[in-house]
């Protein structure tokens, strides 16, 4: 496999112009199949699979980035699962080796727009890291460069629908996180475009429909359009009804719809899964329990209200969890000094 490698590189640089003829295509077979494979792996919580499904076909194509992006797709996703993010090292790695292995290709011969997919899309999901992590400056820069990348392949081949999911998301975000600015005249309000790309993707790309579906949802619950957010988290769960990626997805939105019993139930079974994580460091746990807590809280019953809330207040976390989730226990803490007074209150009216 080494010396296939280096064959590769010396073919890259020696012939340049022949390059994308040797190129594999992602939209042919059996490249095709094997991605979505890994996608539907992946969406299915089997992440151990997906990750051998991609490390073989790293080993059968070395110099080609499509193996390493999704290899630390997968991963990212793993982490996500389980809110723990101990194996990020070597998500940064696989990131890079896609960014840096596409840049070889491009400064080839500039022409495959799925290159600037693959370069792209590896900026975003190692920015959307590095906003987990708190380091927001590294996180912008990353966004930007990415969607510039995006854009480069969308203008090389106005086609690559599976770009418009990384471009509309931007552009919504970015006007969303800033609109309290939008009233200045050179700033643009970009939400209903980004809308428009991302459901673009959706409806013509090749590789993102589902998770394009999923980023959706969240786009809309941000924008107010909370039925159609619902309706699209129900399609996803129903077409994927192991996946906890998706799960989490449709019990925030049944949660902001105020569909509080679909919203109860699929928090309660999350809880139990989440706890059966090898990975759980408890933030997870806290997550659901709050969540618990405000649906009690919602309906009134003070009881449950409370036993939620204080469930979640005495889950033990390490240093770094415990500031991530200081927000989530902050509400717990809340809710539990009201639910108390309510139970007070009561007693006290008999």
């Amino acid at each position: 496999m080494k010396i296939a490698s280096i064959f590769f590189t010396v073919i890259l640089f020696m012939f340049p112009s022949k390059i994308l003829a040797l190129l594999p295509d992602p939209v042919a077979e059996p490249l095709k199949s094997t991605i979505l494979e890994g996608i539907d792996l992946t969406l299915n919580n089997q992440f151990e699979q997906a990750d051998r499904l991609y490390q073989d076909l790293i080993d059968s194509l070395p110099e080609y980035p499509a193996g390493y992006f999704y290899k630390g797709a997968t991963m990212q996703a793993e982490m996500l699962d389980a809110e723990n993010f101990q194996n990020k090292q070597e998500f940064y790695a696989l990131m890079n080796r896609t960014i840096q292995i596409a840049d070889s290709l491009n400064r080839a011969e500039e022409g495959n727009a799925w290159i600037y997919f693959y370069k792209g899309s590896a900026y975003l999901y190692r920015g959307f890291l590095k906003m987990k992590e708190g380091d927001w400056y590294a996180a912008y820069q990353d966004a930007r460069k990415g969607v510039k990348t995006l854009e480069a392949g969308v203008q090389q081949d106005s086609t690559l629908y599976d770009a418009y999911l990384g471009i509309g998301s931007y552009k919504y975000w970015k006007s969303a996180k800033a609109k309290f600015l939008l009233w200045l005249p050179f700033i643009s309000d970009q939400r209903v475009h980004g809308i428009e790309l991302v459901s673009q993707a959706i409806q013509k790309g090749l590789f993102i429909e589902v998770v394009g579906k999923d980023q959706l949802v969240w786009i809309l619950m941000d924008h107010g359009d909370i039925p159609r957010a619902l309706t699209l988290a129900r399609e996803n769960y129903q077409a994927y009804p192991e996946s906890r990626f998706l799960r989490w997805t449709l019990a925030s939105a049944a949660f902001h719809a105020g569909e509080w019993s679909l919203s109860k139930k699929l928090y309660e079974e999350l809880l139990q899964q989440v706890r059966r994580l090898p990975a759980n460091n408890g933030f997870n746990e806290v997550d659901c329990l709050v969540r618990l807590a405000e649906i009690a809280r919602e309906n009134e019953s003070w009881d449950n209200a409370l036993v939620h809330a204080d469930e979640a207040l005495r889950i033990s976390l390490d240093a770094e969890t415990r500031e991530r989730a200081k927000n989530k226990l902050k509400k717990a803490l809340e809710i539990r000094q009201e639910a108390e007074d309510q139970i007070s209150k009561a007693q006290m009216s008999r």
